[in-house]
């Protein structure tokens, strides 16, 4: 799976998700259960745990700065914010779970993350 860098960008002071269209995400072979990963070219994270895979925003509900993947959470460097690895609020400022998108994921294993579409934070692609 992509490694994990540290991003500090303000998308805006909404708190809205930043827009994208479809993404490749890479291959289910290299992602592990439990890790989350920045999206390349994206302003997403996908991850993976025993239901499948799945992919939210890096946008603060907050004030629209991006998060950082850290370990099985993901930290607001502007404000403090703390989602845990479904996007749940664990510490405030920001009030509002992070947003989700649909994932799919091809034959060959090649994952798709739409940032057009959004599902409930507990959708998951299952991984065979």
């Amino acid at each position: 799976m992509l490694a994990a860098s540290p991003l500090v960008a303000c998308a805006g002071a909404s708190g809205s998700p930043a827009s994208f269209g479809k993404v490749s995400a890479g291959n289910v072979s290299s992602t592990s259960e439990g890790l989350l990963a920045l999206v390349p070219n994206a302003p997403a994270v996908l991850a993976r745990d025993k239901d499948g895979l799945y992919a939210m925003t890096i946008t603060c509900t907050h004030a629209g700065c991006d998060v950082s993947p850290s370990g099985t959470t993901l930290y607001c460097p502007c404000h403090g914010s703390l989602f845990n690895n479904n996007g749940e609020v664990l510490q405030g400022p920001a009030g509002s779970p992070l947003v989700h998108y649909a994932v799919t994921l091809d034959a060959g294993g090649n994952i798709t993350v739409d940032g057009t579409t959004e599902v409930a934070a507990g959708v998951r692609t299952a991984v065979t």
